[in-house]
């Protein structure tokens, strides 16, 4: 449950304390002021209130401060973000699938003359649309790949080499192998989104 535990001393503390308020503050703030200071560092940050119930009543302790508690805004603030993203990412899906839709729409229109000469010849429908799904396909893998690189690349310089050596109180970060389930569901929906838009984009032009 305890990944790490350290221990100050009171004139540790103070000067630690000194350091976050500023000089300025030592006539102010006395070193018989401060407490000896247990710092603890959980495996698991959901288990804080376990742990500081644990130690309220131990003879000897002052006071248990969860540092959880000044992070819950935060904590909420991110959920906020996150809800925002995703809705902004669904918006991005949609976007993408009329992207593909009209682009392939155009593609046809621009085609519109080797259709009617397939159909006039007997080319069945599957046959047609297949070199325009195909497009939209290979459109959506690229998208798709440049995606995971940018969620992979994030996940590195952003998480693992910024944030996890600046916010030591937590423990459990979203790492590489998370980031990279990621990819196969990116590109598995970038391509049967783009499939079926093709598909459906196509089909005016097969009734024609």
């Amino acid at each position: 449950m305890i990944s790490k535990s350290s221990f100050q001393t009171a004139d540790q503390a103070y000067q630690e304390t000194l350091k976050l308020v500023g000089k300025d503050y030592a006539g102010v703030l006395t070193a018989d002021q401060v407490n000896a200071v247990f710092k603890v560092n959980l495996k698991d940050q959901t288990q804080s209130a376990v742990i500081a119930e644990a130690f309220s009543g131990v003879k000897g302790v002052d006071e248990v401060k969860d540092q959880l508690e000044y992070l819950d805004p935060l904590f909420n603030a991110l959920t906020v973000a996150t809800y925002i993203a995703v809705g902004i990412a669904v918006l991005m899906l949609i976007a993408a699938v009329l992207l593909i839709g009209t682009t392939i729409r155009l593609s046809a229109y621009a085609r519109r003359r080797e259709i009617g000469i397939m159909r006039l010849v007997g080319a069945s429908n599957r046959f047609i649309q297949t070199p325009f799904v195909l497009e939209g396909v290979f459109a959506a893998v690229i998208g798709s790949v440049l995606a995971s690189v940018a969620v992979l690349l994030g996940v590195h310089f952003g998480v693992q080499e910024y944030l996890t050596k600046r916010v030591s109180f937590i423990t459990t970060w979203v790492g590489l192998n998370e980031a990279m389930l990621v990819v196969p569901v990116l590109i598995g929906i970038g391509v049967i989104l783009a499939a079926l838009s093709a598909g459906f984009a196509i089909r005016r032009w097969l009734r024609a």
